[in-house]
């Protein structure tokens, strides 16, 4: 038996099943800073095989990630709703895209429970689900707490500052040296914030960036779908650096209070442009 879809290929032998994946595609991280690229070889009872190359002293190696069924479907239908294959508002169907994906519907319903909770699908009784629409008001809650959570790493990162400051120097070496890396777009610009939080070590802190992650990563790749704003970014967070490598820690977070302030005024003529076209 086989059946194609997306680029996936379903080929049965006995009890095991094996979907043969043909090409490559974006898949996202349990971070949810960073969109990286990998190829998918393979599954295996229910368990899927990633190779993706790495260097190791000079020589090519492969590494193997294992991700569960409900993990992919769950990579892939994000991916979808975040770049933009499924339009804001749109009814999504879990027999549908079990269809078309190849696979049972309970993994695509574990995946569509993930999504819902991240902010991205919502689920109307007796109606279904459909994408979560995009809104200036969805923009300015979001990008309300951001400065909260970012601004108050800037004043934990300070207090550790006084406590271990060549510690802190050192994390602001390593958050510049990403900063001229050159990954994609994405990864550089979501990524400084992230790493923003993160310096402040502070756990719930974190975990609470990683839940407005997701959603967030929706405006962010608007954003940046406006030419021009990743070399405006990119000079916005050297700013933010310079300034934290100074000390002056309540000017880098007044600046980086602008710097939110200035992407949520782009991203929202932005959706004013999508909603009206």
């Amino acid at each position: 038996m086989e059946a194609e879809c997306s680029g996936i290929s379903l080929c049965r032998s006995g009890e095991v099943a094996f979907y043969k994946i043909a090409q490559q595609f974006y898949y996202l991280t349990k971070d949810p800073s960073f969109i990286k690229m990998s190829t998918i070889d393979y599954f295996h009872e229910g368990m899927m095989v990633i190779h993706k190359d790495a260097t190791h002293e000079g020589d090519a190696w492969n590494k193997i990630e294992v991700k569960s069924l409900m993990a992919v479907v769950l990579d892939d239908l994000r991916r979808r709703i975040l770049i933009g294959d499924f339009k804001p508002g749109r009814k999504i169907n879990e027999s549908e895209i079990a269809a078309r994906l190849g696979v049972s519907r309970s993994p695509v319903r574990e995946a569509f429970r993930v999504l819902e909770r991240e902010g991205l699908i919502i689920t109307l009784p007796r109606k279904g689900s459909y994408i979560t629409d995009i809104s200036p008001q969805d923009v300015e809650e979001i990008f309300e707490l951001r400065e909260l959570l970012e601004c108050h790493a800037i004043d934990t990162i300070r207090k550790r500052a006084i406590k271990s400051p060549h510690d802190m120097d050192k994390h602001i070496e390593e958050v510049e040296k990403d900063l001229r890396k050159e990954p994609d777009t994405f990864t550089v610009i979501s990524g400084f914030h992230y790493n923003l939080v993160e310096m402040s070590q502070n756990y719930r802190l974190i975990e609470l960036y990683k839940i407005l992650g997701v959603p967030l990563m929706r405006y962010q790749l608007i954003y940046l779908s406006k030419k021009g704003q990743r070399d405006i970014s990119l000079e916005h967070h050297q700013g933010i650096v310079d300034i934290l490598k100074a000390g002056n820690y309540p000017a880098a977070k007044r600046l980086l209070k602008r710097h939110i302030r200035y992407v949520e005024q782009v991203v929202k003529k932005q959706i004013k442009e999508i909603l009206s076209t």
